[in-house]
């Protein structure tokens, strides 16, 4: 079975169209003659500049339904390598022609290797069975899937693999045995294991959790080992856990490994990197740069598979699964699969819960946990309680990404509300008419308002993102809902000291509103709001400084909540 599996990704850099010689090259002259090795000889065409006849000869045949090698253009023109590349690349890129054809490097010798078969090939790498000659062993030897076409990203992100996996020793890690490069191409060769992957045990369903928390807890040793070499591996799945004789847990492909370099960290803040459905929250929406606390989560997904067939977070396609592990608490195993012992599901969950420091502090933690279980210790996970759950569901916070910049402005709104419903009080107290004491402080609040979020927001006051959207229709509902109150007040429909209480309790409904699409803290305010509405209705003449205060109050603390995330 495979040695390597690398996975799918899920992001591509932004196509240049090439701009050496002319123009795109459509409606060229006549196709130039072929040498004998199916390459073609610019030299025929001399009106053209020999870059532009080379790859006019290609797209030429392209158009007459050939696959030509581009591996072999760019051996015959290696002083237009660069161009050639980038052209190339673009070109598939747009979609105008298939898949271009690679060279098969099967029989071929490469360094010491010569390569039998292709055992495996994914989206960064492509996997081969070779013999090592001299010592004349099998071995497992891994190569840029894009071969010469391959960018600087790739080959940077395959030599951190390579030399990221070669400085760990530990029985649990798939061994390298050398890095090197051949006519361009980037490989490294590693121990061949014939077993299958931990997916097949997930795919067949071979449900016993003794042996799934034995196999997860060597994992998570191996990790833990890694972890204390500085290694963070951001893509630990079922397909990169190889098994071995004796069912034997291997982890390899360190393609997305982070690690630290000279004080450096080698990464990309904000990339969405690793596979959706064992991937963590924070890894979902690209926050941070991948930590311990990544792969404790991953090491908790695995098990979840294991135990249930199945993993934490599914969907019909990648965009949905990362939407669903961004807002959807996983089902417990035990409501998709009874037999899962009670203390194994507690481990699991513990181990993917959303908030990291929630999750065990070090994937060793996690082994040490499994290792209790295994032994009939009492574990480290308790029960997630009713508290404990209504205390997950007020911290967590589904968009604190996207309103992480709002913390001053929600601070200016606060002071905004209050000093206009201070103002009200003092006006309300010195008996002025209704038009001076309320509705002018009120309009010129609602206008302030407007102006502070239209200038902050660069000229809108329109919703932008799927996660705006819901917040400002909770507001506009409740500034409609105050606006009929108003009315009715002005038309005699209610008396003027319900005013205040109506007000509030709507304030109310808005934040437990709110609490259920960002921070679940927003529920605990919106009691408050009720709370002060009750006591409006029993202190008249100090209610428009409660509902002020009690807004400020609000305020400031949501706009801590999001200055401190």
């Amino acid at each position: 079975m495979s040695c390597c599996r690398s996975c799918g990704r899920y992001q591509r850099a932004t196509p240049v169209i090439p701009t050496v010689g002319s123009t795109i090259l459509l409606g060229m002259s006549s196709p130039t003659a072929n040498n004998s090795d199916g390459t073609p000889d610019s030299g025929k065409e001399d009106d053209l500049d020999p870059l532009d006849s080379i790859m006019a000869d290609y797209l030429q045949r392209i158009e007459a339904g050939e696959r030509p090698n581009v591996d072999a253009y760019l051996t015959a023109h290696p002083q237009y390598a660069k161009d050639l590349k980038t052209f190339f690349r673009n070109h598939h890129w747009l979609g105008d022609t298939p898949e271009a054809k690679a060279s098969s490097l099967i029989g071929t010798q490469i360094g010491p290797y010569q390569i039998d078969c292709e055992i495996a090939r994914g989206g960064m790498g492509v996997v081969y069975h070779a013999r090592q000659q001299g010592l004349e062993r099998p071995v497992a030897l891994k190569l840029i899937s894009s071969g010469l076409l391959a960018g600087e990203e790739e080959r940077k992100r395959f030599r951190i693999e390579a030399e990221a996996a070669a400085r760990l020793d530990h029985p649990g890690i798939i061994a390298i045995h050398e890095i090197g490069s051949w006519q361009g191409y980037e490989y490294f060769s590693m121990t061949l294991i014939e077993g299958p992957t931990l997916q097949k045990r997930v795919d067949d369903n071979q449900f016993d959790d003794a042996e799934s928390a034995r196999i997860v807890r060597d994992i998570a040793r191996a990790v833990g080992y890694a972890h204390r070499a500085g290694i963070v591996h951001r893509d630990l799945k079922p397909d990169n856990i190889l098994l071995s004789h004796g069912d034997h847990p291997l982890v390899t492909d360190f393609g997305l490994a982070k690690w630290h370099r000279e004080g450096s960290m080698i990464t990309r803040t904000g990339q969405v990197l690793g596979t959706p459905n064992y991937m963590s929250p924070e890894q979902a929406c690209g926050r941070g740069d991948g930590d311990a606390g990544t792969d404790v989560y991953s090491l908790g997904a695995i098990l979840y598979a294991l135990l249930t067939g199945q993993p934490p977070h599914i969907g019909p396609s990648a965009a949905e699964v990362l939407r669903s592990v961004l807002q959807d608490e996983p089902e417990s195993p035990r409501k998709i699969r009874r037999e899962v012992p009670l203390d194994l599901e507690n481990i699991c969950l513990k181990a993917i819960r959303y908030e990291p420091h929630e999750r065990y502090a070090t994937a060793d933690a996690f082994a040490d946990d499994l290792n209790r279980f295994l032994a009939g210790e009492d574990t480290s996970a308790a029960a997630s309680g009713l508290i404990d759950r209504v205390a997950r569901e007020i911290r967590r916070d589904q968009h604190e990404s996207v309103f992480g910049a709002w913390g001053q402005t929600i601070y200016a709104l606060g002071g905004i509300i209050f000093f206009t419903h201070l103002i009200i009080f003092i006006l309300d107290a010195m008996q002025l008419p209704r038009w001076a004491a309320y509705w002018t402080p009120r309009f010129t609040m609602l206008a302030t308002i407007a102006i502070l979020i239209y200038w902050v927001r660069g000229g809108s006051l329109r919703p932008r993102t799927v996660a705006e959207r819901p917040v400002w229709s909770i507001w506009l509902g409740y500034l409609a809902a105050l606006g009929v109150v108003n009315l009715l007040l002005v038309i005699g429909g209610i008396d003027r000291d319900a005013l205040f209480p109506i007000a509030a309790a709507l304030s109310g409904f808005g934040f437990i509103a709110m609490s259920g699409h960002v921070w679940g803290g927003s529920a605990i305010i919106g009691i408050a709001f009720l709370l002060v509405a009750v006591l409006s209705a029993f202190l008249m003449n100090v209610a428009p400084l409660l509902f002020g205060t009690m807004w400020l109050i609000s305020l400031v603390t949501l706009g801590h909540h999001y200055r401190m995330r």
